[in-house]
């Protein structure tokens, strides 16, 4: 399993159960058997689920009959392979899946291509390293910008002697048309940067196989601001092992999956953890012990790839495990946002799948469906089972129906699906934000707009516990911002709007 199977999209969210107010809810997740991919060999790393219904797929993907991988296809409502789908040499992928404008998405397999609706390469952008003073090395990760601009990490060798980067770099930006941007100031380290994540501040969390940046000591994990620079106020004390996914909290705390270690527990492996905003290891966060099974590859065993922001502070959690706390679940959890372990998944997931001499049974990804009544998984498996339906055809991609569980405290009813959305994202001339049961602690509430260096532009009101505001753009300049809903002084969940 390659590094760029980790790499992945997921809406930077959070939230906090009222547990003074009522229960944290239950869910399940019931295996829709309607869903069955067509995919025979042998990984799924990112998919990106399209309004048609169909699902685009990245990885090294083979249907029957295939004699060699394929990068990206789509399938079908139903999982079945769509026909119409471009054919080899013009489709590309193989990692991450970064939707953007008017139906396009950005696909990565070594460095990042921008694609249309329709599976075909957009020509008005790249490849990246098609100008005269880029050459490809270590691959990492990569993020797009709203205006279309991409930033990349790994560690590549720039030849722009004119502006005065020569060598090795590690953070390099690119236009929105794919060349090298000569207008920004590139980074280097003495060592690869793989995974790294735009924070709700605009900063960036790396994490690397290097000991300095910019020739400032640095962890395993650290973090940047906007325009590259090292922010020193963040100090981690990880120094082994590998990060595989990033999610920002608004206060500024992160947290991290993977299979890393601390200075202070030197032999203590970790799969999840969470980190102060200065960087140092929360104490407050239980971190759940994961157990897999060592005959997989890889042998090292358990890892976290995905954490995935669910309901009320809740997260699923997905990987390569067999266990949690001593507890049977088969690559999906989840925990609250103190890292307890939650009922959900329990004795569920997913199957291994054998390809040529490896076994392995590891979601990588979760994905909420376009309507928010389901989610979908991607990985490497075979088989499914969610308790009560077990289906040994399920492979590689499957989708599971949600659902609120009864609980013991009152709680008020809510739909299947996203508690907050904004319709739509991207936005332009208006958009709507729509709230049902953010469990608030009283009946008023408010919407909080803020820009990216945190100045209010506009606030609210949540009257009840269910509605929705309208929100004319007229006056606001396009650009990127955070919508926070908020009761009784408590973020309830944060997202990002992205304004055309």
């Amino acid at each position: 399993m390659m590094r760029v199977l980790a790499h992945r999209f997921v809406m930077t969210a959070a939230a906090t159960c009222l547990v003074a107010a009522a229960a944290c809810a239950q869910w399940s997740f019931q295996l829709d058997t309607s869903f069955r991919s067509v995919v025979v060999q042998r990984n799924v790393n990112a998919i990106h689920v399209l309004t048609d219904g169909g699902v685009f797929l990245s990885g090294l993907i083979r249907f029957a009959g295939d004699m060699s991988d394929r990068g990206s296809a789509k399938l079908l409502t139903d999982g079945s392979r769509d026909l119409t789908f471009p054919s080899f040499p013009q489709t590309t992928g193989g990692g991450k899946i970064v939707p953007w404008l008017n139906g396009k998405f950005y696909v990565a397999a070594f460095l990042p291509r921008r694609m249309l609706a329709s599976g075909l390469v957009d020509p008005s952008f790249g490849p990246i390293g098609i100008g005269p003073y880029f050459q490809s090395g270590t691959i990492g990760d990569y993020h797009v910008f709203p205006d279309g601009r991409v930033l990349i990490s790994g560690s590549h060798t720039l030849s722009d002697a004119v502006r005065g980067f020569v060598g090795s770099y590690e953070l390099i930006w690119f236009t929105n048309t794919g060349y090298l941007d000569t207008t920004r100031t590139h980074r280097n380290a003495n060592g690869p940067i793989y995974e790294f994540k735009e924070m709700l501040n605009g900063q960036f969390i790396c994490t690397c196989n290097c000991s300095q940046y910019e020739g400032q000591p640095v962890s395993r994990v650290f973090r940047v601001n906007a325009d590259g620079s090292l922010d020193t106020a963040f100090q981690s004390s990880i120094t082994a092992g590998n990060i595989y996914e990033i999610e920002g909290l608004p206060d500024g705390r992160v947290l991290l999956g993977g299979n890393f270690r601390f200075s202070g527990a030197p032999q203590d492996t970790v799969r999840l953890a969470r980190l102060l905003p200065d960087g140092q290891r929360d104490a407050a966060f239980a971190s759940p012990s994961f157990a897999g099974y060592g005959l997989w590859w890889p042998p090292s065993g358990t890892i976290v790839f995905d954490i995935f922001p669910f309901h009320g502070g809740t997260y699923i959690i997905a990987g390569q495990f067999v266990a949690v706390n001593g507890q049977e679940r088969k690559g999906l959890c989840m925990v609250d946002g103190d890292g307890a372990l939650l009922p959900a998944f329990d004795s569920c997931g997913t199957g291994p799948f054998t390809y040529q001499s490896t076994t392995n049974a590891t979601p990588l990804n979760v994905y909420w469906s376009p309507d928010s009544t389901a989610i979908y998984i991607c990985g490497t498996y075979a088989s499914y089972t969610d308790g009560t339906t077990t289906d040994p055809s399920q492979r590689f991609v499957s989708r599971l129906l949600v659902s609120e569980l009864t609980t013991a405290v009152q709680d008020p009813a809510a739909p299947s699906g996203k508690l907050f959305t904004l319709q739509p994202n991207p936005a332009q001339g208006s958009v709507t934000f729509v709230y049902n049961n953010p469990r608030m602690a009283s009946a008023q509430g408010s919407i909080v707009v803020r820009d990216l260096v945190g100045r209010v532009i506009i606030s609210l009101p949540m009257n009840n516990q269910q509605g929705q505001q309208t929100w004319g753009l007229q006056a606001v300049s396009p650009g990127t911002y955070l919508v926070q809903y908020l009761a009784g002084g408590q973020v309830l969940h944060t997202e990002k709007l992205l304004v055309q």
